[in-house]
């Protein structure tokens, strides 16, 4: 199976740019973006995650990653910005190399590098977003928070791109199927959440302990439940949600 995928929207902005005769310009975008995912390759291989696909966009790429919801928030960020420090590595190297077209390769460069900073899903932006949220909320409200700032960012991103080119709109299109995506499989991804920890022993950082239910639970921290004068553990309270056998 191969795991370097080249989407449409790709092939159909190399197809323009080539018959524009800026294939330079097309390359040089190609090259930004592979090494861009090549940095989110380089640290799943240093956190020993398996990488399922690479699918390379015109606004970037989006690695897929076979991990835990329950992964450290300061591994997901430093997985998230892995792109970014290699697009500044190059830009080191290229500088170093003093190629021709070196003034257009810093302009592309640095679109694509403020692009996926943006808090949009599935830019790179969104992933450090959720993880700086997943610090200081639980797992549920982190997850509505990004779903809800994200809708917000592309809704900016329209009215300020809504007069460009044919691109922004495949962009935005993808951008809409992706939230849609997210928004759809919320129950499957917060049940997926409980499950790990049900199954799994994490080394979380932190205890907490206070009232409420499930929907309190947080990445990173270990719950206990205040409930009638008693203190009961998460692994008690998930064990009565998943083990149908302690009822």
């Amino acid at each position: 199976m191969k795991i370097i995928r080249l989407d449409y929207t790709s092939i159909y902005l190399l197809f323009i740019l080539f018959l524009c005769g800026y294939i330079r310009i097309g390359l040089i975008i190609s090259l930004i973006i592979l090494v861009h995912e090549l940095g989110h390759v380089l640290v799943c291989l240093i956190f020993k995650y398996k990488v399922i696909s690479v699918t390379l966009y015109p606004f970037g790429g989006i690695t897929k990653v076979e991990k835990d919801i329950n992964t450290e928030t300061n591994k997901e960020i430093v997985l998230a910005l892995a792109g970014i420090f290699m697009q500044i590595l190059l830009t080191l190297i290229v500088k170093f190399i003093n190629i021709h077209d070196y003034d257009i390769f810093l302009k592309y460069n640095l679109s694509i590098m403020l692009f996926n900073l943006l808090p949009i899903i599935p830019l790179d932006g969104s992933v450090v977003l959720k993880s700086i949220l997943n610090k200081f909320f639980s797992f549920k409200t982190s997850y509505k928070l990004y779903i809800i700032i994200s809708i917000i960012s592309i809704i900016l991103y329209t009215l300020f791109n809504y007069k460009y080119s044919l691109n922004n709109y495949l962009i935005i299109g993808v951008f809409l199927y992706k939230m849609y995506m997210q928004v759809k499989d919320y129950k499957y991804i917060y049940n997926k959440f409980l499950l790990e920890r049900y199954l799994k022993k994490y080394k979380f950082k932190y205890i907490s302990t206070k009232k409420g239910n499930l929907d309190i639970l947080k990445i990173d921290t270990y719950q206990y439940f205040k409930e009638n004068e008693k203190i009961v553990s998460e692994a008690k309270k998930l064990q009565e949600r998943f083990d149908k056998t302690s009822i």
